[in-house]
């Protein structure tokens, strides 16, 4: 028969007794209502209580299981390349993300792509990416005009404020150095002025 000895303000652990529940256990013990600590409300029979096997809603075993989770869970390396101050979390082999990408592309972590091969790839994805420019625009060459930078190449020397660049067959796409001509803006200016009269 369930003991009927009165629990009401019994502490175990987080667990403060409030009183009868009236429900019965499968054995027929009294379910006594407790109140978390959290805030939570729980039932515990007092044979639960009383050897202390419960002392929470839940929320203890939940705290105790993160908290051995969490110094379990192993601390991120540093990267074995020598001077590298990343950690191995985005990484692998031991190395950070940067140089285990660099020894699976090239197997050399201390691969360093040069210059020149970036600055041309970077310029050809540029291209694959926009496939037709306007035909009103100039095209660009790493952020220059390239007309510009063709002449520039071919004169061998930077091109003054005041010099422009004439595409003879007046297709601004075509910079290839025949088409090209270096002229004062005063001239350049002028000829776009007679050609537009001549069209009127």
């Amino acid at each position: 028969m369930a003991n009927k000895r009165d629990l009401t303000g019994f502490r175990s652990g987080r667990l403060t007794v409030l009183g009868d529940s009236a429900n019965r256990s499968r054995s027929g013990d009294i379910l006594w209502v407790c109140m978390c600590d959290c805030g939570n409300l729980h039932l515990a029979v007092k044979g639960n209580l009383s050897a202390r096997s419960v002392q929470s809603c839940g929320c203890l075993a939940r705290e105790l299981s993160s908290l051995r989770m969490r110094s379990a869970a192993k601390l991120p390396q540093r990267c074995r390349h020598e001077g590298c101050e990343q950690t191995t979390e985005k990484g692998g082999l031991g190395y950070c993300g940067m140089h285990a990408q660099r020894l699976r592309r090239w197997g050399d972590p201390a691969y360093v792509t040069p210059h020149e091969i970036r600055r041309a790839n970077n310029r050809q994805a540029q291209l694959n990416r926009f496939e037709a420019v306007k035909p009103s625009t100039y095209r660009k060459f790493f952020g220059r005009h390239e007309h510009r930078v063709v002449v520039q190449n071919m004169l061998g020397r930077p091109l003054r404020s005041d010099e422009h660049v004439h595409h003879l067959d007046e297709n601004k796409h075509n910079n290839a150095p025949e088409n090209l001509a270096v002229m004062s803006a005063r001239e350049h200016l002028a000829l776009h002025a007679k050609q537009r009269r001549n069209e009127k």
